[in-house]
């Protein structure tokens, strides 16, 4: 009963946060301005944004794929492509833009019992795709004179770092044996238990070369499709701001939108939309505008996956038991 009551009270915090949010911006702008600006959103431009947005989640299923390959577990592509179409729907409902992800190894685990291998995929999985936006945010900051100067460099180095840790810790034998040890001494067994099952998990990607290209290449494909998303509907509302300024902005906004304060990040995104794109002329009635047609190309983009879930919870009753793998591959 406690727990039901804790899980309860988060919700409703959740709710109120995203409320508040949301509140707290469209009281800063003129309903006026707002209304002209998403009356001017040109329909060509936005489908545009919604067929990108489309490919990157084909894209990325094919890079999950090639990740849970590794892991031994061995889907057809249309499996995969399934699992991970219901994950990014769900991306858009649940506390954070992350919540799909939890869904994702929920599933790989009904299907296959493979939670730990699952969730050592699924995580590089994200990894790989905020370590590539950061890569991108730090190239485009450095030739962007526009910004130099501002205060944006500290949370891109912040984050960078943060990231080469993680790196660090799920390649390098030595410094996650340093990291375990000192985990050892200070976390209870079952967490530490958990970080060496981790740690496995990734140090099976350390050798396979061939998987870490073919990664990075999909992973480059999917992060600037993502970002196209927001540049196309910059153009479908007739903003002219360049490319750069999208690839430094959009994986800040990105990274704190997955802060699990309010649901798909709504009210977060908005907002930091508004205080980045402020910074290179655009209106905040015009930023509000790019970050909730990009959110809800996103949606559109995504709607199979909540297809695919309804016909599979009304044909079976339990999440994964859509996705067994009977016929083999």
């Amino acid at each position: 009963m406690g727990g039901d009551l804790k899980r309860f009270l988060v919700l409703i915090s959740k709710i109120v946060i995203s409320v508040a949010l949301v509140g707290f911006f469209l009281n800063r702008i003129e309903w006026g301005e707002i209304k002209t600006a998403f009356s001017s959103a040109s329909p060509l431009f936005w489908m545009l944004s919604v067929f990108l947005f489309l490919s990157s989640n084909l894209l990325g299923a094919l890079q999950w794929g090639e990740l849970l390959r590794i892991q031994n577990i061995r889907l057809s592509v249309r499996k995969v492509v399934g699992l991970y179409f219901v994950g990014v729907f769900f991306n858009n409902f649940l506390v954070s833009n992350i919540g799909g992800d939890a869904v994702r190894i929920y599933d790989l685990k009904r299907l296959t019992g493979q939670g730990l291998a699952g969730f050592a995929a699924t995580f590089l999985d994200r990894f790989i795709g905020l370590f590539t936006l950061i890569c991108f945010s730090i190239v485009a900051y450095t030739f962007s004179a526009g910004l130099r100067g501002t205060s944006l460099w500290m949370p891109i180095l912040l984050l960078a770092v943060i990231l080469l840790a993680v790196l660090l810790f799920g390649f390098s034998r030595r410094m996650s044996n340093f990291v375990v040890s000192l985990a050892g001494r200070v976390l209870p067994s079952r967490l530490v238990e958990f970080l060496e099952n981790v740690r496995a998990g990734f140090l099976l990607y350390r050798h396979a070369y061939g998987m870490i290209v073919r990664v990075a290449l999909l992973a480059t494909g999917v992060q600037l499709s993502r970002i196209g998303v927001y540049y196309a509907v910059g153009h479908a509302l007739g903003q002219n701001v360049p490319f750069a300024y999208y690839v430094v902005f959009i994986p800040l906004i990105a990274i704190v939108a997955a802060i699990p304060v309010s649901f798909g990040g709504i009210g977060v995104r908005e907002n930091m939309g508004v205080l980045l794109f402020g910074r290179v002329g655009m209106g905040d009635a015009s930023a509000l505008a790019v970050m909730f047609l990009g959110y809800l190309a996103g949606i559109v983009a995504s709607l199979a996956g909540g297809i695919l879930f309804v016909i599979r919870r009304s044909s079976s009753g339990v999440v994964a038991q859509g996705f067994s793998d009977e016929g083999g591959e």
